[in-house]
This record gives C-alpha cells, sequence and structure tokens, in this order.
C-alpha cells in the first residue's frame, strides 16, 4: 500500500521513539539536506552512529560480569569507507579514580564491568565513546555515557554525636521542644534505604515518663507531667535509631545518650528557720554585725532564684540597722550602723523584718528580730 511522505515521516518518529524505549539510541541524519523530510524508507537512512546503551542503572554490591558487555558503540564508517576503527572510552572507572571498574575491547566497541559497584564511594559514572582512525584522529564526534550505580540498602544510620546534650525549664508547658538529636544513612538519600526512625530505649529516672521522641524528626518533647528541678535535676536517655520505619531486624543497632539539663525557674520561696532571733551589741558600738538570719529557699543554689532580698519593715524607721544578704549563705546580715537616742538603754524593740526572693514574684514572710542594747556606765557633763 502507497504511504504518503507525512505518514512515512511519523512512522519513523514511531520506530525511533520505540527504539529509545527498548535502549537502543541511533542518530538518523539524510546524508543530503537536514532541512528536507525524511525518506519513506526509514532504512535506506544511513544510521552514522549508534549505541546499544548500558542499563539505566547497575546495582550496587552484585556481580555484574553476566551482563557484559553492558554497551557498545559502533561507527559504520569501517564498512562504507574501508577505514580501521578504533574505540576508545574515558571518564570514571577508566582513566579517572576509582580505576579498573571497566574494560573495553577497541576492537568491537564493547564496554565491561570487572568490578562490583559501590553507590557510596561513586553514585554515577560519566564515560566519553570515541571512534578513532589510523592516526588516532576522531572519526565522528565522541558520545557520553551516563551510568547510575543504583543503591541497596547496606548502611546503618550512624548517630553524629555519642552522647547529646539539651536542657529545659522546669514547669514548662506539655509538647514544648526540648532538642534534636540527629543520624545519618549513607545510603541514598530521600529514599527508604535512607529513612532513619528514632526510639527512646529508656529512660533515668525512669517514671513517670516526662519526654517523647518524633521517631521521624529526632525531636525530643516534654509530655504532660510537669517537670520540677527539685525532684529531679536531670535526665539521662538511652536512644536507638534504625533503619526504615524501625522495625525490629537482625541488623546492628548505634545508640547514643541524651543528658538533659532542668532548668531553675523561681518557684520556691525562702523559709525562715527561726522566726524569732535575737541579738546583742555593746552601746556606743557601730558597724558591726548583730545578728543573721538563717533561711532556706529550694531553688538552684547559688542562683538568682535563689537568694534572699531582706527589707525592714518597720521598727527601723531611725534608720540605726541595715541588712543585706550574704551571697555565699544566703544569710540575711543585720549590722548596727549608727547608735543614738533611738537605741535605749535595756530596751528591747521588736523590728519585724519583711523578706522575699530576690527574683520578685515571691511571698514574703514575716519575722520578728529582737535586738538589745547592752549599756555600759556613761557620764554625762
Amino acid at each position: 500500500m502507497a504511504r504518503s511522505p507525512g505518514r512515512a515521516y511519523a512512522l519513523l518518529l514511531l520506530l525511533i521513539c520505540f527504539n529509545v524505549g527498548s535502549g537502543l539510541h541511533l542518530q538518523v541524519l539524510s546524508t543530503r539536506n537536514e532541512n528536507k523530510l525524511l525518506p519513506k524508507h526509514p532504512h535506506l537512512v544511513r544510521q552514522k552512529r549508534a549505541w546499544i546503551t548500558a542499563p539505566v542503572a547497575l546495582r550496587e554490591g552484585e556481580d555484574l560480569s553476566k551482563k557484559n558487555p553492558i554497551a557498545k558503540i559502533h561507527s559504520d564508517l569501517a564498512e562504507e569507507r574501508g577505514l580501521k576503527i578504533t574505540y576508545k572510552y574515558t571518564g570514571k572507572g577508566i582513566t579517572e579514580p576509582p580505576f579498573g571498574i571497566f574494560v573495553f575491547n577497541k576492537d568491537t566497541g564493547e564496554l565491561n564491568v570487572t568490578s562490583i559497584l559501590d553507590r557510596e564511594e561513586t553514585p554515577f559514572f560519566l564515560l566519553t565513546g570515541y571512534a578513532l582512525d589510523a592516526r588516532g584522529n576522531n572519526v565522528e564526534k565522541p558520545l557520553e555515557l551516563r551510568i547510575k550505580v543504583l543503591d541497596i540498602n547496606d548502611n546503618e544510620p550512624v548517630f553524629t554525636q555519642d552522647v547529646f546534650v539539651g536542657s529545659v525549664e522546669e514547669l514548662s508547658a506539655a509538647h514544648t521542644l526540648v532538642m534534636k538529636i540527629n543520624a545519618t544513612d549513607a545510603d541514598e538519600p530521600n529514599t527508604l534505604n535512607s529513612k532513619i526512625s528514632y526510639r527512646i530505649v529508656s529512660l533515668e529516672p525512669a517514671y513517670p515518663p516526662v519526654f517523647y521522641l518524633n521517631k521521624d524528626t529526632g525531636e525530643i518533647y516534654t509530655t504532660s507531667v510537669t517537670l520540677d528541678r527539685e525532684e529531679h535535676s536531670s535526665y539521662t536517655l538511652t536512644v536507638e535509631a534504625r533503619d526504615g520505619n524501625g522495625e525490629v531486624t537482625d541488623k546492628p543497632v548505634k545508640q547514643a545518650q541524651v543528658q538533659i539539663r532542668i532548668l531553675d525557674v523561681n518557684d520556691n520561696i525562702p523559709v525562715v528557720e527561726n522566726k524569732v532571733l535575737e541579738g546583742m551589741v555593746e552601746e556606743n558600738q557601730v558597724n558591726v554585725e548583730v545578728t543573721r538570719i538563717k533561711v532556706f529557699d529550694a531553688d538552684e543554689i547559688g542562683s538568682d532564684n535563689w537568694l534572699a532580698n531582706f527589707t525592714f519593715a518597720s521598727g527601723n524607721e531611725g534608720g540605726y540597722f541595715h541588712i543585706e544578704t550574704d551571697a555565699q549563705t544566703n544569710e540575711g546580715i543585720v549590722t548596727l550602723i549608727k547608735d543614738g537616742p533611738g537605741v535605749v538603754a535595756q530596751a528591747c524593740n521588736p523590728i519585724p523584718a519583711l523578706w522575699e526572693a530576690e527574683e520578685g514574684g515571691s511571698r514574703g514572710q514575716e519575722f520578728e528580730t529582737s535586738l538589745a542594747n547592752m549599756v555600759k556606765p556613761h557620764l554625762y557633763y
């Protein structure tokens, strides 16, 4: 049946697409005029050069010798012009490291793989094939061959640190982000082979469970259990990273430690050791210590939350006494700073004092301190 030129052209395109899909790439050119329509009979068009392409990818970790030759380059100029053609390949695996991966037959253009591939070492190879005459000149334009190395799940997740350290304030709301742990997998990124699942193996103290771990992101959050630094000031977690979705297999599993410190907040008020104190000082003495007020604060020792702030509420209107905090012991130091008629011999003046935690917001506690002025004989003229 006769075919119009247009139908022949359409048929040729279909044949070319079919061949590409089957792994055969052809350079099909018109020898007379590239702008003219291709002839009706595609088999009459000279196939200048053809690649019998390698597989789309070669799998790592396998013996690929049974797939040889994995590629072949051929030029028909040898038959057309009676030339002696020499074939050559260059690129990674041949003329560039890693060496010795591929070998080729200079007479047939066949390319063979000789080694087991490792995707983590070389994820792909870019080779260039040449057809050369007896003088070493290119007979045709060099062609590129790209070989992708297919990944297999041959690597386990590895933590980036043996010990991760983080902190979170006590009384933090539920689902507060504490920190993030991280592991890496050398398999191909963004595939199931490199997917990592995290899990808490143990928690110390074990109860109650105050943290949970997002198995996909490695983020650690607080649970609805309230953190109390005065009860537990730190926690130690043992975590693991598994392949895929965390299925239990016989493959080795890497573990790491997570140390979380609970940060103090000002949630405790100072408690006085004795609500009534007595102090004695000789008359005519100034800038002397009268007494010390001992208090207990459950907040972190040495922190601003722990330090008490002492103030006089009443009884020191004359300004005879001064009170300050000893930063080492958290005691209130009461000092007589001036003498005068306001300090009466043998008089006992109750001095109610209000004190509270320094950072504000804590309730104060009142107590009385009796300061007695010891009298020595004094002669007035």
